[in-house]
């Protein structure tokens, strides 16, 4: 009986699964998701700006067409939309012919290689004015207040935050897209629409903690 009994103990004991709490930040730092190198199709699109669904926005790449050996180096900004890579069309007659076999190396992660994220910030937020609706972000696009969108300091681009406003325990999920606070002290900027949700905009700057959701993209 009791060979039994310890031979049950050592089934369960193997079987157990350990869970960590995500919430209480015991899962340690995240970190993005950025490969050195990658393997793709490359194409040409109009404008300035290369744009790819692989990479974080705004890294530095080296674009390699690995059927000529051919290259250029340019800062790609993240597009979900395009698949694979797509460059300006005035390097066609350095890349050749499109499409092409694209091989990407990534000298940058991100516009300023930031890798890692804390499991969860708190500190004073506040949110962005009617004014900077329509300017450009860091993240590459425009920015649009009733969308849900956050700046932070130095959290990767692309990062997922699930923000709660400590006065009142309301939440909102943003993504982070530009680089801010300016004003020193504060930890976020939120869009008009997230902190809209959060009802801090009679406040204007309240006490928040958020919870990383996604580190990078």
């Amino acid at each position: 009986m009791k060979i039994l009994l310890l031979v049950l103990l050592l089934l369960i004991s193997s079987c157990s699964v350990v869970v960590q709490d995500r919430s209480t930040g015991m899962s340690g730092e995240l970190r993005v998701n950025c490969p050195e190198v990658l393997w793709t199709e490359g194409f040409y699109c109009t404008g300035d700006r290369a744009y790819s669904n692989l990479v974080q926005s705004g890294s530095r790449v080296r674009v390699v067409n690995t059927a000529t050996g051919k290259s250029i180096t340019i800062a790609v900004f993240r597009r979900e939309d395009i698949k694979g890579i797509c460059v300006p069309e005035r390097f066609k007659n350095i890349l050749g012919d499109a499409p092409f076999p694209a091989r990407l190396e990534i000298q940058r992660c991100g516009v300023d290689d930031r890798r890692t994220c804390p499991a969860r910030i708190k500190g004073l937020a506040s949110y962005y004015a009617e004014a900077y609706h329509g300017r450009e972000t860091t993240y590459g696009i425009r920015y649009d207040m009733h969308g849900y969108y956050v700046a932070s300091p130095d959290l990767p681009l692309g990062s997922l935050l699930r923000v709660k406003n400590l006065k009142n325990g309301r939440e909102v999920v943003v993504k982070v897209i530009d680089r801010g606070p300016l004003k020193p002290g504060r930890v976020l900027d939120l869009s008009y629409s997230a902190a809209r949700d959060l009802d801090m905009l009679k406040d204007g700057v309240v006490e928040v903690q958020a919870l990383v959701l996604r580190c990078g993209e």
